[in-house]
């Protein structure tokens, strides 16, 4: 059975499940493809480094029967359009996820993020405050921790960079980093993914240094400029961005509540999907009270 059909198969039945549809939009010079579905108030997804529109998998099921969802590949990742003469550092990013959500006639909005996603909210959040209901940030990076993740002391000690696979054995031994509990992943899946890696290998490790050369800690001293109410979760187990980064939000955001979770890796919706979506759903009802009082 080919790979691509078996992967492409199951993201349609994903799709269906969580009652989004896939969508296209072209903004300036980049081609979003995105995920859409629900009515309501609209809640945005920013996935991370590595991941895509159809990782947030089922996770988009537990809002789209109250809410509208937007989940999109961010420019340079996924399906949307990848440009090597292009910059995909953060704050350029912030800049197209604007002009994203302004060709989809988007006004004011809850935006969640995780990893490099959460970076990307986060320092939205703070450009763009007027715009933002709530922020949502699951283990985001752009800010030092006090300790060194076991992903960051392996690049310090050999410049290996986790991030980055060519072979099967490479990106097995990334799932086991990223996930308290390493997902079953057939062969055949695993080997599509190993070749993938190796193929846009240099592309993305150009993203990478896009990302570095504009500055790994790029939130420290720009959190102040956070106003929207804050839900953080990090998992106590995150082997790619060490929990005690959290600390640093905890300092820097006055509207923030943070949550750790234990037996919990990176991806903190796959490792504790219960927690994380009762966690999200009080901190969204909260936000809706809130409003209500003020009104």
């Amino acid at each position: 059975m080919n790979s691509m059909w078996l992967l492409e198969s199951a993201k349609r039945v994903l799709r269906r499940y969580a009652g989004v549809k896939r969508y296209e939009v072209q903004v300036d010079d980049h081609r979003w493809v995105y995920l859409d579905g629900g009515r309501g108030e609209v809640i945005l997804f920013v996935h991370g480094y590595g991941m895509e529109k159809d990782g947030w998998d089922i996770f988009l099921k537990q809002w789209s029967r109250s809410y509208r969802v937007i989940a999109p590949d961010l420019p340079g990742f996924g399906e949307s359009t990848k440009t090597s003469g292009a910059v995909y550092d953060v704050p350029r990013q912030v800049k197209r996820l604007d002009r994203f959500v302004g060709a989809l006639g988007i006004h004011r909005f809850h935006l969640a993020g995780i990893s490099m996603g959460g970076a990307i909210a986060a320092y939205y959040a703070g450009e763009h405050p007027g715009k933002i209901r709530s922020l949502f940030l699951m283990a985001p990076a752009g800010v030092a921790s006090r300790l060194p993740s076991a992903a960051w002391s392996e690049y310090l000690e050999k410049g290996k960079v986790a991030l980055l696979y060519n072979t099967t054995e490479e990106f097995d031994r990334l799932l086991g980093m990223i996930f308290y509990k390493k997902p079953f992943v057939p062969r055949l899946i695993t080997r599509y993914f190993a070749l993938k890696g190796a193929s846009e290998h240099r592309f993305r490790e150009k993203v990478l240094r896009d990302l570095q050369t504009a500055g790994l800690t790029i939130l420290e001293g720009r959190l102040a400029g956070v106003k929207a109410p804050t839900l953080l979760i990090w998992g106590e187990e995150d082997r790619i961005l060490h929990v005690s980064g959290a600390e640093k939000f905890r300092r820097s955001l006055k509207n923030c509540r943070i949550i750790i979770l234990r037996k919990c890796g990176h991806v903190v919706f796959y490792d504790q999907p219960k927690a994380t979506r009762e966690a999200y759903r009080d901190f969204l009802e909260s936000v809706k009270n809130r409003g209500k009082n003020r009104a």
